[in-house]
């Protein structure tokens, strides 16, 4: 595949932005002014460039928070050039081609994952989080960047939906299982192009308890809407429930995140709910316990890009008067540890199965241990075991500072 206008191999560009959207970007930083300048110029907000000597950093704060794309869209709708906000680096950012290909190669594997899952009876797949959003909510999908494609399937479909993508050419990660340790698994593969495909299979929203109890697949399901990107199966979270798992997927999963990214889709999907919209998610948010967590999310997105939302819901999200604070407030302390998690999730749980999350825990099924270290004695299993719970107690110890 060949650009015949720059000679540059297309194969090669998307292998290139492919692998740049791979890493862990839960600590983006916040850099105050620079912050402020990218909320206000993706807004469309009058402001003005940068001098000359914050382009890079003006750049590497846009790269950081992955908003570069939605910048660089914004600048030229001004009428600007480029390099006016971001200086000569700016050309690396001249690659929509490229990714619009890309999009097109991973949409169509989208389509093929979906139709396959809806063939199970009782799966009804939900596409959630940023692959949905970056069709329904963005002007372009390839200006919502996005590590894996989430899908949400019904528990009792897991098994067979493993089956069935492992016959598409997915492989599954080695990971540990358990009914309450984990909800989630994630699947790649790589097609004809060369692109990699990453799934995350979901049959709950989350991992952490407390979080999981909000929504469940069924009640998303009931609710979903069509995505016409994905298929004639296609289907993805209701606005209400996306901003809701949006809030807290942000803060429970990226420690209170303030990356741009995260906030600007709570800001997409804020300025299309209805006031029935709003009902609901409060209604939701009150009876899961997590009204801080959302309004957390929504205040952020308000002061970062003047998110426009009745007033009431503020305040009906408000915990100030609550007799006791919510157990998923956990979440949105600056020094989360992992131990402080699973405090939470085991006061949320009745004691039987509080015993059976921390098994979960600290032994996993046998086969994890052999696929994981390539245990082959009772000898060397029941080393790893011991060498895995002691060399983990410090991880879960230890502070995970939000961004």
């Amino acid at each position: 595949m060949e650009d015949s206008e720059s000679g540059v191999s297309v194969q090669t560009n998307i292998e290139r932005v492919s692998c740049s959207m791979t890493g862990d970007y839960s600590d983006s930083p916040a850099t105050g002014a620079d912050v402020r300048l990218l909320c206000d110029l993706i807004s469309g907000r009058s402001v003005s460039p940068p001098h000359a000597e914050r382009h890079t950093a003006l750049l590497e704060c846009a790269r950081a928070h992955r908003i570069e794309r939605l910048a660089i869209r914004a600048i030229r709708v001004r009428g600007d050039a480029p390099q006016v906000w971001f200086g000569t680096t700016a050309g690396i950012l001249d690659d929509e081609r490229t990714l619009a290909v890309l999009d097109t190669v991973r949409t169509r594997e989208l389509r093929t994952v979906v139709t396959t899952l809806a063939g199970i009876k009782g799966a009804k797949p939900v596409v959630f989080k940023g692959a949905a959003l970056a069709h329904s909510h963005y002007a372009a999908p390839w200006l919502r960047p996005r590590l894996d494609t989430d899908v949400l399937i019904s528990p009792s479909s897991v098994g067979l939906a493993f089956g069935a993508l492992e016959a598409l050419g997915y492989q599954r990660a080695v990971s540990t299982s358990g009914e309450l340790v984990l909800s989630q698994a994630p699947l790649t593969r790589t097609d004809s192009f060369g692109v990699e495909h990453a799934l995350d299979l979901h049959w709950r929203i989350a991992n952490w308890q407390v979080i999981a109890a909000v929504l469940s697949h069924d009640d998303v399901a009931s609710r979903a809407v069509t995505l016409a990107a994905a298929g004639a199966d296609g289907r993805a979270a209701s606005n209400p429930d996306a901003l809701l798992i949006a809030c807290l997927h942000r803060a429970a999963h990226h420690r209170d995140s303030g990356e741009l990214l995260w906030l600007y889709d709570i800001h997409l999907l804020a300025e299309q709910m209805s006031d029935s919209d709003w009902s609901a998610v409060v209604a939701v948010a009150e009876r899961g316990a997590v009204k801080a967590l959302v309004r957390r999310g929504l205040s952020l997105a308000l002061d970062r890009f003047q998110t426009r939302f009745p007033n009431r819901v503020l305040q009906e999200l408000d915990t100030a008067a609550d007799a006791a604070p919510e157990p998923s407030t956990v979440y949105l302390s600056g020094d989360l540890r992992l131990v402080d998690g699973l405090l939470s999730d085991l006061r949320s749980l009745p004691a039987r199965k509080r015993a059976r999350l921390l098994a979960e825990h600290l032994f996993p099924p046998a086969t994890y241990i052999r696929q994981r270290y390539r245990a082959t004695t009772r000898a060397s299993m029941a080393f790893y075991y011991v060498r895995r719970i002691a060399s983990g107690l410090p991880r879960w110890f230890a502070a995970r500072r939000n961004s």
